[in-house]
């Protein structure tokens, strides 16, 4: 061989050398930006399941409020009752004691039957 061609030889492993590290930059940039945009995507698709997750418990809270607020009225609804069945019992028992008392039938019978 001679000094030509030697070279030659050199210049192309230099050019070589080159396109090596160039393909390697080019992939090491490849990498970082694949990186990136799958950051990007697990951040969106976070941020929609953040906002799913927050919109299925305003829906349950929704459920629960309504849920709660039945209980109430129902409940409300059965005070009423008991309070107006106590009420007729304290009245049959005050006109049961006045009769016991008083041996009359027909006391305070006009008023409250």
């Amino acid at each position: 061989m001679d000094l030509r061609e030697i070279d030659q030889i050199k210049e192309a492993e230099k050019e070589a050398v080159n396109l090596i590290e160039t393909a390697r930059h080019r992939m090491k940039l490849a990498m970082e930006e694949a990186k990136r945009e799958g950051e990007e995507r697990f951040s969106v698709r976070l941020s929609d399941a953040e906002t799913r997750l927050r919109s299925e418990r305003e829906k349950e809270e929704e459920i629960l409020r309504k849920e709660l607020l039945f209980v109430m009225s129902e409940a409300e609804n059965e005070v009423s009752n008991l309070r107006s069945k106590g009420e007729k019992n304290v009245n049959a028992a005050v006109l049961q004691v006045v009769r016991i008392v008083t041996g009359e039938e027909d006391v305070l019978s006009s008023s409250n039957e």
